[in-house]
């Protein structure tokens, strides 16, 4: 009985271990990969079979339009299930409507901005309108007296949000200050709210008569947007 136990035991310790290897495996698959991969395990693979056993009573061209069918259902379906959880992660994420510069992350450079792995992941995750792990960190940037402040952060903003952020009214203003306070932070510490409208106006006016304009040619050059 004991043996047995030791084998049973062994037997589930093996089967563990194999889904975690598989649960390893599909969190690497793609989006695309993983869709295929439905399709198959469930469309086209049931469907083979069944075609195996019963191949007789059907015609070549009964089997493909019936996989044809089946493969164009299953893209609907997963289609409409991927927009609609896409759609919670959007208003999960709560951007406060704004949208965001497609931006190439292997040019950005990571050293100018003081990024780390996770603040790169974090912008990706904000640029792509997703919920964010962490809080972006805006850290001191070597060669730059004016970065750790909220008018480095503007001007970083200014290029990556779709129109710029310069000349705003109160509303929009309130809302770049509620996605700044969920976004951002400096050197892991609360971005001061109080000072916020202050410092944007200062920023705004400041920016407009070109007093930022080496400041914003180097974000530009570190977003890889200019060379």
């Amino acid at each position: 009985m004991e043996k047995l136990g030791n084998m049973l035991a062994m037997w589930i310790h093996g089967q563990r271990s194999m889904l975690k290897r598989t649960n390893s495996w599909l969190n690497h698959l793609s989006l695309n990969q993983l869709s295929s991969l439905v399709i198959i395990l469930f469309g086209l693979l049931p469907l083979t079979t069944f075609f195996i056993i019963a191949h007789d009573d059907y015609y070549w061209t009964q089997i493909i339009a019936s996989y044809l069918l089946v493969v164009l259902l299953f893209i609907l379906v997963l289609v409409v299930v991927i927009g609609w959880f896409k759609a919670k992660e959007m208003a999960n994420a709560d951007v406060e409507g704004f949208s965001f510069i497609e931006l190439s992350f292997k040019k950005i450079d990571k050293e100018y901005f003081g990024f780390d792995e996770s603040d790169i992941e974090n912008l990706e995750l904000l640029t792509n309108h997703l919920p964010s792990k962490h809080r972006i960190v805006i850290r001191e940037v070597p060669k730059n007296k004016q970065s750790g402040n909220l008018r480095f952060l503007f001007s970083f903003l200014d290029h990556i949000i779709e129109g710029g952020i310069q000349g705003m009214g109160m509303k929009s203003r309130d809302s770049l200050s509620r996605l700044v306070q969920k976004r951002f932070s400096f050197d892991g510490s609360q971005i001061n709210e109080n000072t916020f409208a202050s410092s944007y106006s200062k920023w705004s006016q400041k920016t407009k008569e070109g007093g930022y304009d080496d400041t914003r040619k180097t974000i530009a050059k570190a977003l890889g947007l200019s060379n």
